[in-house]
């Protein structure tokens, strides 16, 4: 039996823009809608009736693979400048702005059960055995993909109210050696996964605060 108290959300909001019609170019955010501070934004530019372009602003890089990508620091806003030269050999400067969104706080599931705020995931002990643990942003619209490669069990005595012994995995399954742990621990009624460890793909970015994910024991 699964459940999941007290789920929160945050809302989205629609963060990028480009100002003015009829430019010679274009830039597109690749498989996002915002711009993140902090990360590489990998982002499309395309420029019509040109000799050749440059491009420029705050952050702004080229990767050796001939694209490009923004990397927005403080502000609320980030502008990129294409300097064009057009085939009429006429010089251009166009601007284009898009707004900035902090990145979000990240949160630990156990079976894809969790949430950004305090909650409580309600599991029996079966549920437990293999069960997958995983690192989610909330509410962040970018293609990433995030391994989690360890994290620790701390076990909280709920007549006590403190945590008691604490098991380190070096996966992110609970097998059945660490299963087999837990049911020792029968004076526990809540388990809570914390400090993960993890490896990042398609994501070159600092992860910071990640909230632990409470579980009741459902006997």
């Amino acid at each position: 039996m699964k459940k999941l108290f007290y789920l929160l959300f945050l809302p989205v909001f629609l963060l990028a823009q480009t100002n003015e019609k009829n430019k010679f170019s274009v830039i597109g955010l690749d498989r996002m809608n915002v711009v993140y501070r902090g990360i590489p934004n990998p982002i499309s530019i395309a420029v019509n009736d040109a000799k050749s372009f440059k491009i420029t602003g705050d952050g702004v890089s080229k990767t050796k693979d001939g694209k490009f990508i923004i990397k927005p620091g403080s502000g609320n806003e980030t502008k990129i400048y294409v300097e064009i030269i057009t085939k009429a050999s006429k010089k251009v400067v166009e601007e284009h702005i898009f707004r900035i969104k902090a990145l979000p706080s990240g949160f630990t599931t156990i079976n894809s059960h969790g949430c950004a705020n305090k909650c409580i995931v309600e599991l029996t002990y079966q549920d437990l055995l293999n069960a997958t643990i995983d690192y989610k942003f909330d509410d962040f619209l970018f293609d990433y993909q995030i391994n989690v490669t360890g994290f620790k069990i701390n076990f909280l005595d709920y007549s006590l109210n403190k945590i008691g012994k604490t098991i380190e995995v070096r996966n992110n399954k609970i097998n059945k050696e660490t299963f087999l742990e837990i049911k020792k621990m029968s004076n526990a009624s809540y388990i809570i996964i914390s400090d993960l460890h993890f490896q990042l793909k398609n994501l070159d970015m600092y992860v910071c605060k990640v909230s632990p994910v409470k579980i009741l024991i459902s006997r």
